[in-house]
Order: C-alpha cells, then sequence, then structure tokens
C-alpha cells in the first residue's frame, strides 16, 4: 500500500466513523497536530492513545456535517489532503466552514505525523459562547 493510499483508506474510515481503523494505522511515536487555541480538539497528540483522544475531543464538540476530500499530493513518504467540512458546535449551536490542508507522513504502513491547517479563527468563533 502507497502512502496515499494509506491516507485514503483514513479518510474512508473517517467518513464511515470507523476510528479503531484509523487508529491501528498509528504508529507509536506519531505526534498528531491540531491547531487553534481555544477550539476543545486543539492540541499535540502522541500515538495511537493521543489520536484516540483527539477524536473523543472532536466527537465531543463538533458536528460534521459536511467533508470533503478534494486532492491529494504525494511525494515520497509524505501526502498532503486538501479538502472542505463544515460543522455545528454542539456547546453553541454555532455552524462553521472551512476549506483544509492535511499532512501525513507514513513510514512502514503506519502514519508518524499529521498535521492540519484551516481557518481557526471560523471554528474558535463558533466555539466561542
Amino acid at each position: 500500500m502507497t502512502p496515499k493510499q494509506l491516507v485514503q483508506s483514513l479518510y474512508d474510515a473517517f467518513g464511515r466513523g470507523d476510528i479503531p481503523f484509523i487508529l491501528e494505522r498509528i504508529a507509536p511515536d506519531c505526534r498528531w497536530i491540531a491547531p487553534g487555541e481555544g477550539i476543545p480538539n486543539a492540541g499535540s497528540y502522541n500515538g495511537p492513545e493521543g489520536v484516540a483522544q483527539f477524536f473523543q475531543r472532536l466527537a465531543s464538540s463538533e458536528n460534521v456535517t459536511a467533508f470533503e476530500v478534494k486532492e491529494y499530493f504525494e511525494n515520497g513518504n509524505s501526502v498532503v489532503a486538501l479538502g472542505s467540512e463544515a460543522c455545528t458546535v454542539i456547546a453553541t449551536d454555532k455552524p462553521a466552514h472551512t476549506d483544509w490542508a492535511m499532512l501525513f507522513r507514513v513510514q512502514d504502513g503506519k502514519v508518524t505525523m499529521w498535521q492540519s491547517y484551516y481557518d481557526t479563527s471560523a471554528y474558535m468563533t463558533a466555539h466561542a459562547r
């Protein structure tokens, strides 16, 4: 499986709500970085346990209403995915929408690094009470 195929399989799993599938493909030393101070799932997470915590925080704070991957770019062990998403914040019932880029680094069939780039301001505003 190429790094791009691995990343595509992770997005497919996310779409069907199969977080255990994703966690099985996270390296023990993976660094998972979500920007956005003030956003409940923002932070730096480590390994499968940390990534599980990221997804728990995401699920408890936002209802994802749209999620689309539009393009993939692969260079060696690095994959960049471009897409868009929308959500409703559970605590405020406010919507948010953004285009995003997500960077994955893959080694031996496992994700060793993930970092998201998106409109954090839109999400901070939606989370603000």
